[in-house]
């Protein structure tokens, strides 16, 4: 069975294209296997989808970048086309 400490905030779950809530996805745990639970964890850290007990499971973590230093990433600097070298 899945814990609720596992699923983060931030995660998309979806089952069969409906969002579902964690304790939607902890109730539904309790019928999965240990091969199951297993891949549903590797899920909540990189993404994606596959089927349990016939229903198309979804997972989408939060997107985050970050630079060498762990700090958020600015983004692109905007530069001056214009401007001389």
């Amino acid at each position: 069975m899945i814990k609720s400490q596992s699923i983060r905030k931030g995660i998309t779950i979806k089952f069969d294209g409906h969002t579902v809530d964690k304790s939607t996805v902890l109730k539904a745990s309790e019928e999965w296997s240990s091969n199951h639970e297993a891949l549903f964890r590797k899920l909540l850290k990189q993404g994606g989808s596959f089927k349990i007990n016939g229903i198309l499971v979804s997972v989408t973590p939060e997107e985050k970048t970050f630079n060498s230093r762990g700090e958020s990433d600015g983004g692109i600097q905007k530069v001056d086309p214009f401007a001389r070298f």
